[in-house]
């Protein structure tokens, strides 16, 4: 199994935060936990976060998907930050994450009925309570299996062909494949 980091992309709504003359996304997408969305107002949201495609886990097999923010209190107390992903109007899932220090927390995964198109399409809604968060990162780690390679996913011969050298039946990816015409 291999995972890869996707990260949002495209600027959403938002409100109630100060990001210091850059955009929203600059500040929690960059990889850098120096940098943050800072709330700075009681009523503070971000709609419509957008994460970009990864080629990586195309035609795979997705596991699951966890989202995870890198934050921190701005002083006045123990922020929680609800987090909402979306596979477009539909909710696949909501996760409250409690920053008492400055932390990277995490969702729990999500698994069911994932594909490739789902992943691509994902956005997220984040809505901190009252007290006050600096965001500082957020991205979603996606788990993926196989590894795209007929060995490493589909183990019989078809046609006296071996299965290391078969990456697809009739457009189907191995790592898609339990039975060729019933055969286990």
């Amino acid at each position: 199994m291999a995972t890869v980091v996707i990260r949002p992309t495209g600027e959403p709504t938002t409100t109630g935060f100060d990001v210091s003359d850059a955009t929203f996304i600059a500040r929690i997408n960059d990889n850098d936990a120096s940098t943050a969305a800072t709330q700075n107002n009681v009523t503070c949201s971000a709609t419509g976060v957008e994460f970009a495609n990864d080629s990586a886990y195309s035609g795979q097999t997705i596991n699951s998907i966890t989202l995870s923010v890198t934050g921190a209190s701005t002083g006045r107390g123990t922020p929680t930050v609800t987090c909402t992903l979306f596979n477009g109007n539909s909710t696949l899932q909501t996760s409250e994450l409690t920053f008492s220090s400055a932390t990277t927390l995490s969702g729990s995964a999500y698994t069911t009925s994932l594909t490739p198109t789902i992943v691509d399409n994902l956005t997220a809604t984040i809505d901190p309570d009252g007290t006050g968060v600096a965001l500082k990162e957020v991205f979603i780690t996606v788990d993926y299996g196989g590894g795209g390679g007929g060995a490493a996913t589909y183990t019989h011969k078809v046609l006296g062909v071996a299965a290391a050298n078969i990456a697809k039946v009739n457009t189907v990816a191995t790592a898609n494949i339990a039975k060729i015409n019933t055969v286990d």
